[in-house]
């Protein structure tokens, strides 16, 4: 029943993301030579196993988007993202590949996003409002980095992290730590680590990566808010 709750808490704060995003960003860009960027918000059930949120049509180019944000970890100004590995999902015994490594996906680019939300004052101490109860007014200034998945791919790549790999070692780590509740990393260089998540219910591992390096398959980097979005 927690488990359903949590589910339903992540659900009702992507959907307000979804919306904030759709205001104040998809529907305010604009290409290179001043024509308005025509975007559609995919909700049908196919595009949402396809890894696809949203479609942008600049001139010739056409982006399938595929948000992923860090809802749990806003105001906290992390300096990484995490893609996962592989999890154990509902109706499945075995681990099933995650969504940074699964190809059958449509998926061409991430919407990376790592959102700030207001505080309200409970008991004379100022806290995050709760994540299940907001509103898509609830965000303040959210980056967002538009990410192609290939590239990225390569990127992890060069630190000796191919796909196989790492679902190789994500196996191995799962394997030694027979269903742990607790989390787990494991540092494969300053870039990048290994991270098993016991506390969560699909006990996702993923690879959790700096920006630094996030950033050279990046095509852009955005900072959004009410009054508007800048590149930087």
């Amino acid at each position: 029943m927690l488990i359903d709750s949590f589910r339903n808490n992540d659900m009702k704060a992507e959907k307000q993301l979804a919306d904030f995003m759709d205001r104040c960003f998809y529907s305010k860009l604009y290409d290179l030579q001043g024509n308005k960027v025509k975007f559609e918000r995919k909700i049908d059930r196919q595009s949402q196993l396809d890894g696809i949120d949203v479609e942008i049509i600049a001139g010739e180019h056409k982006f399938l988007i595929d948000e992923k944000a860090s809802l749990y970890y806003s105001n906290a100004m992390i300096p990484t993202f995490a893609f996962e590995i592989d999890s154990i999902q509902r109706g499945h015994l075995e681990p099933v590949k995650g969504w940074f490594l699964n190809d059958s996906l449509a998926t061409e680019y991430y919407m990376l996003i790592w959102p700030n939300i207001k505080c309200e004052k409970i008991d004379k101490q100022w806290i995050r409002k709760d994540i299940g109860k907001l509103s898509s007014y609830d965000f303040t200034i959210v980056e967002a980095m538009l990410v192609e998945k290939r590239k990225l791919r390569i990127e992890v790549e060069k630190h000796g992290l191919n796909k196989e790999y790492l679902l190789a070692y994500a196996k191995n780590m799962r394997n030694g730590l027979k269903n742990s509740e607790e989390n787990v990393a494991k540092d494969i260089d300053d870039k990048i680590k290994i991270m098993y998540s016991g506390r969560l219910a699909e006990k996702p591992i993923n690879a959790v990566v700096k920006k630094e390096l996030i950033k050279r398959a990046a095509k852009a980097t955005f900072l959004i808010s009410e009054d508007g979005y800048a590149k930087i």
